[in-house]
């Protein structure tokens, strides 16, 4: 909780000390103190104007609502006035619309990637990292967050972004070309994967013990994977890909806690000078597009210049969501969240089977099944929890 008594006086850089003034109000840093604190991560988190969330250990998430003003509730209590029920109660409103709203245009998106199937999996993941730092770089300016340049002088800032970076890059290729060559269902799977995948992270990395229930949720997953692929051959590579993939992304961004909006624009930053070299190296040597070459679809665009508007809003295409996932993380919990999250791979279903025509076999629906009612599992065992909690036992 982040409170306005905390309000530490001082932050050190690199051994330099810089001191507040004493008639400026709790919680206000000196421009001095911004251009020093921000190469380290505290100091980042401080410069930013969340003080309290430093002092008192909060975490990145409670950071980006109290200075980014994305959560109604965390600026209330900053100030140390409760928030009300009215104000509760709209936020989580707003909190659910823009996490369904993310999920929607996410579940949407191969849609959008037929539309480019024409163009090389790989030339398409290019375009997507620049303009994604592009909108996001500008975003950043628009609302006077350009302070993340200052990570540059952070080397575990960068080696975090760079690995979340890489690992995202990844996902990315691996779905676009998975949506333009027939293996839609195989990306719903993954996704539906996910938070099984997150479990086992949580076992592995975080060391965390698991419930029972989550025992025979990760049991009944894994017998369902393989079930598919003894029946149905090695595509579920594509599966394990993306839920692998997006786990550890999730996992490398939680071990580095950095703050929302400026994390994801240093991370495009540097995903956006790979893509940038990516595309100038197929512009030299063409032939390395082919290594994920083009699937053409019904769907696919001819005219290169709506094809190249098409590329450009690759960009707006990967923040817009980005962003209201940002937020909504701020807004609602974390339960509602996981819920929400089956939105996307629900709706890359419907289109992979009603709008696309890929075949539904026995093998899919093992698979499914088993995922879903481990999936059922975890949600029953949470929300027996979360009332017994609010009943106090």
């Amino acid at each position: 909780m982040i409170g306005p008594e905390a309000s530490p006086a001082r932050f050190i850089c690199k051994g330099k000390r810089d001191i507040m003034r004493k008639d400026r109000s709790p919680g206000e840093p000196s421009s001095r103190v911004l251009r020093a604190a921000a190469c380290t991560k505290e100091g980042f988190r401080a410069a930013q104007g969340d003080v309290g969330s430093v002092a008192q250990g909060g975490s990145a998430a409670t950071w980006g609502a109290a200075s980014q003003g994305e959560d109604t509730r965390g600026a209330a209590v900053s100030q140390g006035v409760p928030p009300s029920p009215d104000a509760d109660a709209r936020s989580a409103r707003v909190g659910l619309l823009e996490g369904v709203g993310c999920h929607v245009v996410w579940g949407l998106m191969p849609v959008y990637w037929k539309l480019l199937s024409a163009v090389p999996a790989l030339e398409v993941l290019s375009w997507r990292m620049v303009w994604s730092c592009v909108f996001v770089v500008l975003l950043c300016a628009f609302v006077k967050r350009t302070r993340f340049l200052h990570l540059f002088r952070d080397p575990r800032a960068v080696r975090t972004f760079l690995a979340s970076g890489l690992i995202v890059t990844c996902n990315w290729g691996v779905y676009v070309w998975a949506a333009n060559s027939g293996h839609l269902l195989e990306t719903s799977i993954g996704y539906y994967l996910c938070p099984l995948c997150n479990i086992t992270l949580g076992l592995v990395v975080f060391k965390e013990r698991l419930t029972f229930m989550q025992k025979l949720a990760t049991a009944l997953a894994a017998a369902g994977v393989a079930y598919f692929m003894v029946v149905h051959g090695g595509d579920i590579w594509i599966a394990f890909a993306l839920a692998l993939s997006f786990s550890a992304y999730g996992a490398v961004k939680k071990r580095g806690g950095y703050p929302a909006l400026p994390g994801m624009a240093f991370e495009s930053l540097l995903t956006g000078v790979l893509g940038a070299l990516a595309l100038a190296v197929g512009a030299v040597a063409p032939w390395i597009w082919q290594l994920a070459p083009a699937t053409p679809d019904a769907l696919a665009v001819t005219s290169p210049e709506l094809a190249f508007g098409l590329l450009v809003g690759c960009g707006l295409l990967t923040a817009i969501p980005l962003l209201l996932y940002s937020a909504a993380a701020n807004r609602i919990s974390m339960t509602a969240l996981g819920f929400i999250q089956y939105v996307s791979p629900t709706i890359a279903l419907v289109l992979a089977v009603g709008l696309f025509g890929e075949a539904f076999t026995l093998a899919h629906a093992v698979c499914f099944a088993c995922i879903w009612t481990g999936i059922a599992a975890v949600g029953a065992e949470g929300a027996l929890s979360a009332r017994k909690r609010r009943a106090g036992v």
